[in-house]
């Protein structure tokens, strides 16, 4: 079978961002316009959870804004709401802080077609801020044009940014909202793995990911309720 590169498809991308800035709301515009300029042969269908003290900020490129009206940032719950407004048969997931390279998505979607990927995450072809040393270094030697197969955190999927067939996704839903951020990553690999799907990273499909954007924002005393206190409920789910 001949596989070519897609056109004129049309996927779901949801942004999650807690815009408390003029900074922020920068940093996620300059995300959504460079996936919109990223192909010109295929189109997005932005959705945008966001969950900003304002709600007030307006994206231009976005098809749905959602205003997330929790005091605390829930990634799982953004997850949950705005996949409730899906229309197409690909949806990805991103965080605000990612520069999308010219047909990421078109050589994305042309490596899960080819490999029958159920789903994606692209690679980062700069280091990124907070990632293990030790992890970073294997993760920038990949080779180009490959495909890395496996379910590990940051090796192969990337919690930043991943893409999936919708029936898939479907399938996982809804996310456990007890996991608001940290571990909510490992959990969907978890369950990746329980039901045989398969996941890689395409390395020819480049987005640039800054790191630690989102985590600088965490209030001081939230951040061990956010990160490290969440890995007993991560555990429980997975203990039997």
């Amino acid at each position: 079978m001949i596989h070519i590169l897609p056109k004129n498809e049309t996927a779901d991308i949801i942004f999650l961002t807690k815009t408390e800035n003029e900074d922020v709301y920068k940093m996620t515009n300059t995300a959504i316009n460079s996936l919109i300029e990223s192909e010109p042969h295929n189109n997005f269908r932005v959705i945008v959870v966001e969950s900003g003290k304002q709600n007030l900020f307006f994206y231009e490129n976005a098809s749905l804004t959602l205003p997330f009206l929790d005091v605390d940032f829930n990634y799982n719950k953004a997850i949950n709401m705005a996949t409730q407004y899906l229309e197409s048969d690909i949806v990805g997931v991103f965080n605000n802080d990612v520069i999308f390279t010219e047909d990421w998505y078109s050589q994305l979607r042309y490596y899960m077609d080819l490999f029958n990927l159920d789903s994606a995450s692209p690679w980062c072809p700069l280091p990124q801020n907070g990632v293990n040393p030790q992890v970073q270094e294997m993760i920038l030697k990949y080779p180009p044009h490959s495909v890395v197969r496996g379910h590990e955190v940051l090796k192969h999927f990337a919690g930043w940014g991943w893409v999936m067939r919708r029936p898939v996704l479907e399938s996982l839903l809804p996310q456990p909202e007890d996991l608001s951020f940290w571990f909510v990553d490992n959990h969907m690999c978890n369950q990746l793995i329980s039901m045989n799907y398969k996941h890689a990273t395409v390395t020819s499909s480049l987005v640039v990911h800054f790191g630690q954007k989102s985590y600088s924002l965490i209030p001081k005393d939230k951040i061990h309720q956010m990160t490290t206190g969440l890995y007993d409920k991560f555990l429980s789910k997975w203990m039997n």
